[in-house]
């Protein structure tokens, strides 16, 4: 089996992705984030969870959790980064925080995966994936208003570390771009059931006929409310098309390539 690393792995969609890895029977996982493994886990690393992948829900026994292997450190600590990436063929990062306007702080987080690029090409891996932004590819084709938005910062940071990645992993990288990502979300002692808003907001989004043509007509509010997607298909869309393209050529999935992952 390969050797899976996820940057962020203890996060809401790095957790989910954990899984899919782990339901792929393609990996052994590890996880590289600041708190090490999560206090309060997602429903998805319940060994009883089904809702990710229905179809493989026998294909986990024991504790989910005791599956993972634990780093605490984040990517700039070069103790824990190096005993995370030592023989990880294949990372993805999940790095990124809620956006802001502040050009360092998306700088940081931009420049944060970079340097996992830099980190896994001197380890050796094969493959890198990300999880970017819908509004990625907008940057520099609309930079000129974009740069006002309360995300320029955060989402420049995104835009720089896509480049990074394409140059480096050119015929190996998979980056997804999603919107508002939803599913339960364990907030400390609160599962937020963030799907009563996404799926009805994706549904008069996608499938409303002119309703849904007026929401995509508005620069920015379009591209996002056209690209959410439910955690679970998030996290599948990442590893199958990891394991299916790799060394064919890089590949960039939009929120609506990534809700056929179910």
């Amino acid at each position: 089996m390969q050797r899976l690393l996820v940057l962020g792995g203890n996060g809401y969609v790095g957790q989910n992705i954990c899984r899919a890895a782990l339901d792929s029977g393609k990996y052994t996982v590890t996880s590289l984030s600041r708190s090490g493994p999560p206090t309060t886990p997602h429903p998805c690393l319940a060994a009883d969870a089904c809702y990710v992948l229905p179809r493989r829900r026998e294909s986990l026994t024991g504790s989910v959790m005791d599956q993972i292997e634990w780093h605490r450190g984040d990517i700039y600590d070069f103790g824990a980064r190096d005993a995370a990436f030592a023989g990880a063929d294949v990372v993805i990062s999940t790095l990124g925080v809620s956006g802001t306007h502040d050009a360092s702080m998306g700088q940081f987080f931009g420049d944060a995966t970079i340097e996992a690029v830099a980190a896994a090409t001197e380890h050796g891996a094969t493959q890198f994936g990300f999880v970017s932004s819908a509004q990625a590819g907008a940057v520099a084709e609309f930079s000129s208003y974009m740069q006002y938005l309360p995300l320029y910062g955060f989402l420049r940071g995104k835009a720089k570390a896509e480049e990074a990645i394409r140059h480096s992993f050119p015929d190996t990288h998979v980056i997804v771009r999603p919107g508002f990502v939803y599913g339960p979300r364990v907030v400390g002692p609160l599962t937020l059931p963030l799907q009563r808003a996404g799926a009805p907001l994706n549904f008069l989004s996608t499938q409303c006929g002119r309703l849904s043509s007026a929401i995509q007509a508005v620069p920015f509010l379009g591209t996002e409310a056209t690209s959410m997607v439910p955690v679970g298909c998030l996290g599948e869309a990442m590893i199958q098309t990891l394991l299916e393209t790799n060394g064919v050529g890089g590949c960039t999935l939009s929120g609506e390539k990534i809700r056929k992952f179910v």
